[in-house]
């Protein structure tokens, strides 16, 4: 069963259309979006309208998109958990739609005994939005917040709620914690799990100006946990700054495929039941650059 993995396509239209490009090329069924789907700012520069800019996009791009990637290639699963920034994310998985799964911490499992698990949850950032931040454990350093930062006041609504982000974040469980939580694979050597950060200190999590930027916690459930791939995101330049797109943590292979939104699409195909041996970047060469 082939997939196709991306992440930060940011409502980015000419990153989705390679998107369904590459689906074509790469006669995949499994496509797996692994967060940051909608547009980031919205015309008018306005956090209040940051909401009502992403339903728009949604309703009027993203849910067609989906529909023609069905007709147009061999897609039959679309995998989603949100990103940081994606705050309408319940509007997008609230109505069924044909082969949309909504993966935001639940489980799915194929035929094939391969069990796919979402975690969209970030250490904290320097950016507004709150509702899919939280801390990393008790220890970890926070980058500077910016004072207000906003939450989603109620998934009924599209009103930003101001918060101070130190208060709204020690208020909330951590993402050690949380991860405990998490849906249990069958057998965690067919667990594939989506996470929007990528697990700290590794090629995968390389930021401009040096230093690291994933998280711990992650980091150590997956040397825990020892899964058999785990897929993320979030720090768009790693791959470029590393010179890798792929880590291995333990027997764990860990893939974030980068993405610059103002260039090509950078993804990533496999065969699920052999990802080392079919592994191939949209871009680079081999998962050593």
């Amino acid at each position: 069963m082939n997939l196709l993995y991306a992440s930060d396509l940011h409502g980015e239209i000419h990153l989705y259309q390679e998107l369904l490009d590459l689906a074509r090329a790469s006669s995949s069924e499994v496509v797996a979006l692994g967060g940051d789907l909608f547009p980031s700012f919205p015309p008018t520069r306005r956090y209040e309208d940051l909401i009502p800019n992403q339903k728009t996009f949604i309703d009027r791009f993203l849910i067609p998109f989906f529909k023609k990637m069905r007709q147009e290639s061999e897609a039959r699963w679309f995998l989603l958990i949100p990103g940081n920034w994606d705050l309408a994310f319940p509007h997008l998985v609230q109505d069924p739609l044909d082969g949309l799964i909504d993966l935001d911490r639940k489980i799915y499992r194929f035929k094939n005994d391969y069990e796919f698990i979402g975690y969209p949850f970030v250490p904290p950032t320097p950016f507004r939005p709150k509702d899919y931040e939280k801390r990393d454990d008790d220890q970890s350093p926070w980058p500077p917040q910016k004072h207000p930062s906003y939450v989603r006041s109620s998934p009924q609504t599209d009103v930003l709620e101001p918060v101070d982000p130190h208060l709204y974040l020690e208020g909330r469980e951590a993402i050690e914690q949380d991860l405990e939580h998490l849906p249990e694979p069958y057998v965690q050597k067919r667990a594939i799990y989506l996470m929007h950060s990528p697990p700290y200190g590794t090629h995968l999590d390389r930021i401009q100006g040096g230093g690291w930027a994933g998280s711990h916690s992650i980091r150590r459930f997956i040397e825990r946990r020892q899964p058999y791939l785990t897929l993320h995101g979030h720090i768009h330049e790693s791959p470029q700054l590393s010179g890798r797109y792929v880590d291995r943590i333990g027997q764990t292979i860990s893939i974030n495929p980068g993405q610059f939104i103002s260039k090509r699409l950078h993804a990533v195909t496999f065969e699920i039941e052999r990802a080392e041996g079919t592994l191939k970047h949209s871009l680079l060469l081999s998962p050593d650059r």
